[in-house]
């Protein structure tokens, strides 16, 4: 993505933990690391001194833990972060992300499913439960095999696939424990209890600005990275209308700025596509949009910049286009046929972030 930023125009500065990919990147104008062990105090703190330098246009939270932090900072900003630098930088944030009423809405997965079964976005079976006993209860009423979901959770951690009624219960009561992406607030734990819905993952990737789709594209998956998680290693660029209508219902409901995925999976039995998450971040294949002919970075520079939007909104109608994700499909088979055979996203022009993906073979 820095490759991709840089190429649109933007000048791309990054605050990252030690051993982030993105920190070898040659696209990357000044980088920033975060101590070890960081605190949310310390990222914030770290956070705050990096704009006062550089004064962006624009943040973009590249995980998990960036963007529940940057919804916490606008929701509930710190006592000691007052004054002009701090309303710098709730605006600034609050113009990136866009709609703050709708922050916890796009990304609590206990809340998710309301909403968007309001907008007519299709969502698997559901019910909420506070305890281990009504996940118990709300499972036996909804069938095996089900999926529990925590509030908050990234690349398939705060999620169980059960099979059995015997392993819900310890599940459960896993999952209802604070993690570090609660960041200390408050509140009933909750769980969602969710019918298992069989059939290949999809995603429709897309970058707005205040409720306004600039540019999107879709992928299906081919290969997961590990069998029933959510990383993928091999994905079919693809237009897929469905899920780019549904995408855009969501992006103008929750006023949405910046770059986000979203995330579907379309049932064997036929039926249409149901949403299972919004990630309102950065996301592997997010940078291969030109193989759907699409510029996502581009399409927001021009937005940002007040220039005509020149750059094509959607996908070809025959797009259809497979990519290896590099080095998650290398990590999962070397021998792999698909590396072979298709392209892969190999980053040959950034040697620093190559050099540093080879070295993940040895950890």
């Amino acid at each position: 993505m820095p490759r991709s930023l840089a190429r649109a125009g933007f000048e791309v500065s990054l605050l990252a933990p030690r051993g982030s990919l993105a920190l070898h990147s040659r696209f990357v104008a000044r980088a920033s690391v975060l101590r070890d062990e960081s605190t949310p105090m310390q990222w914030l703190l770290s956070l705050v001194a990096i704009i006062a330098e550089i004064e962006p246009a624009l943040v973009v939270p590249c995980d998990e833990v960036a963007i529940r932090l940057l919804v916490e900072l606008v929701r509930h900003p710190p006592r000691n972060l007052g004054g002009d630098s701090g309303a710098r930088i709730t605006r600034l944030v609050r113009e990136s992300l866009g709609n703050p009423d709708h922050y916890e809405t796009s990304i609590d997965k206990t809340v998710l499913p309301s909403a968007a079964r309001a907008l007519g976005v299709p969502v698997p079976t559901y019910a909420l439960a506070e305890t281990v006993d009504e996940a118990v209860a709300r499972a036996d009423a909804i069938g095996y095999p089900v999926v529990l979901k925590r509030r908050y959770g990234f690349a398939s951690q705060g999620v169980r696939i059960l099979q059995r009624p015997d392993q819900l219960r310890e599940a459960a009561d896993v999952l209802l424990n604070p993690t570090q992406l609660d960041l200390g607030v408050r509140r009933a734990p909750t769980l969602l209890v969710q019918g298992f819905v069989d059939g290949p993952m999809l995603s429709q990737t897309m970058v707005a600005w205040d409720g306004v789709p600039l540019a999107g594209f879709a992928r299906r998956r081919e290969i997961a990275f590990t069998p029933g998680l959510g990383a993928s290693a091999v994905v079919r660029v693809q237009k897929i209308p469905a899920i780019r209508e549904f995408t855009e219902r969501l992006c103008r409901a929750f006023g949405m700025s910046g770059f986000f995925s979203v995330q579907f999976i379309e049932p064997s039995t036929g039926a249409p596509p149901v949403l299972l998450e919004i990630n309102r971040r950065i996301v592997t294949f997010m940078h291969t949009d030109e193989y759907g002919g699409v510029d996502l970075c581009g399409a927001l520079f021009q937005r940002l910049a007040g220039l005509p939007q020149t750059l094509p909104f959607d996908m070809e109608d025959d797009a259809n286009q497979v990519i290896v994700s590099f080095p998650r499909e290398w990590l999962r088979d070397p021998e792999s046929a698909w590396l072979r055979n298709h392209p892969s996203d190999v980053p040959w022009d950034d040697p620093g972030v190559f050099a540093a993906m080879v070295a993940l073979r040895n950890e």
